[in-house]
């Protein structure tokens, strides 16, 4: 019996994009029980139930496969920050709703993660590029801030490009800092630094005590 047209092209593709998420699923348990340095192209192999030889014949090396992940969360954050950064919620509740969720990921998957965000910085080579990592969220970001200042949520004595550059350096900062250190605890300062952005966003009370508010004074 002859095979349709397109039959055997879509057969191979289906086992090509199979075989590679094998290889991406094996990276990953190893890397998240190994760290990434300490993890070798035979391990992931044989986790994959491959061999070498077949592995090299759809990843040039084990960064290739980092690499590959690193552009599958990228696109799980586009995913994240549609869900949070939506116009039907308080500004307040989501960018810590953001934040709270990243943590939990980060904590959830931290030795994944730190490699991933660390792969991220390594391809950055511009100026723009120094935390590719939250590159996605400033657009959106910018637009959240426009929003919160037409609602009177967010300060409007300040460009919401400016607010948002300075929330996505604090994000910056706190990230930075695991990544320097795998030991901060990152789950936990996220939504600290969450807080600490909206704080110095957030419209002035009808007191008008600055952003902070009067109740922030008195503390």
């Amino acid at each position: 019996m002859t095979s349709l047209p397109g039959t055997t092209i879509g057969r191979r593709e289906r086992r090509r994009r199979e075989l590679r998420e094998r290889v991406v699923g094996a990276t990953l348990e190893l890397v998240a029980d190994q760290g990434f340095d300490a993890t070798t192209v035979e391990q992931i192999a044989s986790a994959a139930d491959i061999a070498p030889a077949t592995f090299f014949n759809h990843f040039q090396s084990k960064s290739g496969v980092l690499t590959e992940i690193t552009r599958d969360v990228a696109e799980a954050l586009e995913t994240l920050i549609e869900q949070h950064l939506r116009e039907d919620a308080p500004v307040r509740d989501q960018i810590e709703g953001l934040a709270r969720h990243a943590s939990g990921l980060i904590e959830e998957h931290q030795k994944v993660a730190r490699e991933v965000m660390l792969e991220m910085l390594r391809h950055g080579s511009r100026p723009e590029d120094a935390a590719p990592y939250l590159g996605r969220l400033r657009r959106p970001l910018t637009l959240l801030l426009r929003r919160g200042q037409r609602v009177l949520e967010v300060r409007d004595d300040e460009d919401a490009g400016f607010l948002a550059g300075m929330g996505l350096g604090s994000f910056h900062a706190t990230i930075s800092q695991w990544l320097s250190d795998e030991t901060y605890p990152i789950a936990e300062r996220l939504p600290r630094a969450a807080s600490f952005i909206w704080e110095a966003i957030r419209a002035s009370d009808p007191a008008g005590a600055g952003p902070a508010g009067n109740e922030d004074q008195s503390r």
